[in-house]
Formats: structure tokens, sequence, C-alpha cells
């Protein structure tokens, strides 16, 4: 092995020379061994894309052939997420499955380089929106399928590299430079510039971070804490101020603010709405805590956000309440809520992102 391999054993960064998506090395092997995946294939060859590899004990993944430069990344990134995620001849879960695959190749090759903070946030950026969309898109698949557990861990490792990126960026004497100089050199990337393009929105990132969150006060000090320029933009501001709805218990409050997000901050809220409903009624039953008054229906629609009026009386059967006055009405009693029942699934339907696709989500601004 040359003097290049070992320069990581040896305490220096190292910098990757392979100019292709995938090193020739994996090229071959997986050509040979027959592991080229359906969505290498295309109409005029193949077209491999370096796959994630599970580091061992006999292995070095530090080898600078091996290794993608920041350029080549980008295009990775670009190519896997404005291009390859249009196709639509396998299944939407084999699609997410691939694409996950194959950033986390990204991810790795970008760790193994040590690459700077303004380098790093223009790759983490479009990955937190790829997790963002199918965690939402994907949600109600079966596990065999699709795994939110897993989908969350990589979500949450992207944002907080992407915030401690930001946070060396900001402890800088010179932020607003080195802001210019990510947008600068994210804007002359040499990739395809067809539309749509991605964008580098840390205000996203910002919003997305508390409002994956809510039962979390760390997200609410770190806004507390972030520079005025960061602080003062009105769609983190509004994440913000859900996230205080949340933790006064106020969830109807939170439902109408909801209504300002933007696709992706709405599809991270989503995901919680299950959560925020089964609270909301919790709270409901000791407030209405009574054998004759009674809810409207309608009016728990419209406050806890349900899809449908059949929904409503569902999901309150579920947690043990009664329904009176033909099924217009809802009794509440504390004694009779089920704090054991598994929670309800049911997301929101009216959600914005479903109308966008993904090369939509990821390239506009808030």
């Amino acid at each position: 092995m040359s003097n290049n391999d070992n320069s990581v054993e040896n305490g220096l960064t190292i910098h990757g020379t392979c100019m292709e998506l995938c090193p020739t090395e994996e090229v071959t092997l997986r050509m040979k061994e027959k592991l080229v995946h359906v969505l290498e294939v295309t109409s005029s060859g193949h077209k491999l894309v370096k796959s994630f590899c599970r580091s061992a004990a006999n292995s070095n993944l530090a080898v600078p052939r091996m290794l993608r430069p920041f350029g080549v990344l980008s295009d990775t990134v670009h190519y896997l997420l404005l291009e390859l995620s249009n196709r639509t001849d396998v299944k939407m879960s084999v699609l997410y499955d691939f694409l996950d695959d194959r950033l986390r190749a990204v991810r790795q090759d970008m760790t193994i380089q040590r690459l700077p903070p303004e380098q790093c946030v223009i790759l983490l950026e479009p990955m937190i929106r790829f997790y963002v969309y199918y965690g939402y898109r994907l949600y109600n698949h079966p596990i065999s399928e699709y795994d939110p557990v897993l989908n969350r861990k990589h979500l949450l490792e992207c944002i907080k590299w992407f915030l401690n990126c930001c946070d060396k960026l900001d402890s800088t004497q010179t932020v607003q430079c080195d802001i210019n100089t990510i947008i600068g050199n994210f804007n002359s990337l040499d990739i395809c510039k067809t539309s749509p393009e991605l964008y580098y929105d840390r205000i996203l990132i910002e919003s997305l971070y508390i409002l994956s969150n809510l039962d979390d006060i760390h997200p609410l000090h770190r806004y507390l804490a972030l520079p005025g320029h960061v602080k003062k933009a009105s769609a983190l501001k509004l994440a913000y101020y859900i996230a205080l709805a949340n933790m006064n218990n106020n969830y109807v409050r939170v439902l109408k603010l909801s209504k300002h997000l933007c696709p992706l901050t709405f599809s991270v809220l989503s995901l919680y709405l299950p959560t925020l409903q089964r609270k909301a009624l919790h709270a409901m039953s000791h407030a209405y805590n009574s054998k004759h008054l009674v809810v409207p229906v309608e009016v728990l629609k419209q406050w806890l956000a349900f899809n449908t009026l059949e929904e409503v009386r569902a999901i309150c059967i579920h947690y043990g309440m009664s329904l009176v006055r033909e099924k217009d009405g809802i009794c509440f009693e504390k004694a009779k809520f089920k704090n054991n029942v598994e929670q309800h699934r049911q997301l929101c339907f009216q959600a914005k992102i479903l109308q966008l696709k993904l090369d939509e989500v990821l390239s506009y601004t808030i």
C-alpha cells in the first residue's frame, strides 16, 4: 500500500482521488458477482454508484482511490436525488432503500476525508430533505418494506451534523462571509444545471430540528442561543412558537400555527400528530370529565386536525371514550381513558408534500 493510503493512520487528512460515482474496483467486483442493483441499470448501460460498506477489523476504508472528493460527492448527490429519484419502474420503498444506502456511502466518504463544514452542509442539506420526504410518504408502509425508526435515526444524524457544522462556521469572526462562500460554492458546482436545482437553506434545517423534537427542550435552548441574523427569520420563529405551545400543552394553538408551515416542516409535524392527538384527548378526558357534558365530533375534528368525522369516532372509541347523541358527540370520562392501548397511526392526508415530487421538495427555500 502506498504512503497516501496510510495517511489517515499517520494523522493526516486523506483526499479522495476517485473521479467516478463508483470506484473501478467496486464496479469490477459487483459486475463479476452480479451485485448490480436494478436502479443501476439504465437504457444506455450500467451506471453504478458506490454502495455503503460497513467497516471491519481487517478492512481499510481510507484508501484514496476508493474515496470520492467533494466535487464528485456533489455530483453523486445531485444524480441520486434529482435524476434517479424520478424512476418509476420500482416500488417507492425499493427506491428509498437504494437512495438511502448510496447516501450513507456519501456520508461515509465525507467522514473518512474529514471534509470541512462549509462543504459538509452542502451535501447534508438535501439528504435531510430526502429523509423528511420519505419519512412521510412511507409512514404507513409495512415494517418489512420501510423502517421508520431507522429513517428517523438517519434524519437526526444528518440534522445534528449539519447544525454542528453551522456552529463551527458561526464561531468564526466572518460568519456572513462563510455563509456567502457556502452559497457561492454550491451555485458554482460542476453539475448539470437543469431545473430544478438543489438549494441550501439553514433556516429550514433549524426549523426541522425543532419540529422533529417537540418533546425535547434542547432545540428551544439552541434557538435562544442562535445568532441574531438566524433567529429573527419568521419561519424559524414560527417553529419556535409551535414548540412552546406544545410544551404548554396548548395543542389547538399548535395546529392553528401549523397551517403556516411549508411542506417539509408540516410533514415533520404530521408525524407527531398521532402523539399530539392522544395527549390532547387525554387532557380533555380530565378537563371535560362528566357523564353529561358532550363535545361535538365536528368540534374535535376542527380542534385536533382529524381527517374525517368517522376517524374522530374510531380514535375516540380506541381510547375508551363513548359516543352519544347518535354518534355526533363524545362523552369524556377520565376513568375510562385507555392509557395502555397502542397509539393510533393515522396521518394528516392533507399534507402539502403529497402534491410534490422529490425533486420539487429538494429545490425550494423558505
